[in-house]
């Protein structure tokens, strides 16, 4: 799979939480070639199904999030500027942002704008702007602009994927369709395997707002174990030791959100690879979709397995194709070895 080239399409796509239908779509259409079904719940989340080649595996559920951050429109001012709320993108990333607002009519292309530091105070000019004071221009007439952009309209940022050195690309949204990428590289190497597990994936809904599409997703599909991919930060300067990891290395959670034995497993796989990995040490929530996952139906044991970014919630998050590529081998290693003998997995 050419992650760079999938990824300059997929992290394009619209799909804020709770208006990802044009993603889930894309996503359907990606995994159908390579699995046994496909549908779109009703919470909007995607599930793939790749059926046993005939023995008897676990129930294995492999699940990241298609949901993206970005910012929803809370009127028109009688200039025509256009205020928001911010969902998830931190203020000080936002002034000088290109953005798309995506009416019902059709995309309108804006700008975040604020007050220049010519007209600011001058103690208030190295002082981060609070985003309910920012604004986008669109260069509509202001009731042209009040027409075509109600209230509670998603915004969703404007950014391209760079291909940079030793094999790193830099690009919006790549929290977490990276993971998902992943999990379609599983997909397809998975089609040409054989298995004794049921593989189900599921490309959750509004993990960004509270992981309802997984937790619906769950419940739904009743796995009797699950993979939880998402992102987390990647080596970067000024930041304290254990907050970041490595661009090259596989990081997996430990900690009462995390099966020991599962995750023992997968990092046993990892080190038959001569993949690198690092141990995140979590205590309590890993704010991924395993917080929900794990207590839904009966209770699901789950492990998290992460992929350093750096940047995350910008349009510039960075990291490496070939760690996607060895993770996306590494998922498949991993359940390929999953056979009758399953439940001794989630013995602790």
């Amino acid at each position: 799979m050419d992650f760079e080239k999938f990824l300059s399409h997929i992290t394009t796509v619209p799909g804020t939480s709770g208006y990802e239908a044009p993603v889930a779509d894309e996503f359907a259409r990606a995994f159908a070639p390579h699995c046994d079904s496909v549908e779109i719940d009703p919470m909007g989340s995607v599930i793939a199904v790749q059926k046993s080649s005939g023995g008897r595996g676990p129930r294995v559920m492999l699940c990241a999030h298609i949901d993206e951050v970005g910012l929803m429109t809370m009127g028109v001012e009688e200039d025509g500027s256009v205020r928001f709320i911010s969902l998830g993108v931190a203020a000080q990333t936002l002034p000088a942002q290109e953005v798309t607002i995506l009416c019902k009519d059709g995309p309108v292309y804006g700008v975040i704008g604020s007050v220049p530091p010519h007209l600011t105070a001058s103690a208030e000019r190295g002082e981060v702007t609070p985003a309910e004071e920012l604004f986008i221009d669109t260069g509509l007439a202001p009731e042209e602009a009040k027409r075509r952009i109600p209230a509670g309209t998603p915004v969703q940022l404007t950014g391209r994927t760079t291909a940079l050195l030793n094999g790193h690309i830099a690009s919006k949204t790549l929290d977490d369709r990276a993971c998902a990428a992943i999990l379609l590289s599983c997909a397809e190497q998975m089609k040409r395997r054989i298995h004794d597990a049921e593989i189900l994936y599921v490309l959750s809904v509004q993990e960004e707002r509270g992981c309802l599409g997984a937790i619906t997703g769950t419940e739904r599909l009743r796995p009797d174990m699950a993979v939880i991919l998402d992102v987390t930060h990647g080596k970067m300067e000024d930041c304290a030791p254990g907050e970041t990891f490595p661009l090259d290395s596989c990081v997996l959670s430990v900690g009462p959100n995390a099966h020991r034995k599962l995750t023992d497993m997968i990092r046993a796989h990892a080190d038959r690879l001569g993949l690198k990995t690092m141990i995140d040490a979590v205590p309590d929530n890993t704010w991924t979709d395993a917080w929900d996952v794990q207590v839904a139906c009966e209770g699901v044991p789950c492990a998290v397995l992460s992929l350093p970014i750096k940047y995350m919630h910008t349009t510039v998050e960075l990291g490496s194709t070939e760690l996607m590529r060895r993770q996306a081998h590494l998922i498949c290693e991993a359940i390929a070895a999953m056979d009758a003998g399953w439940e001794e997995t989630l013995c602790y």
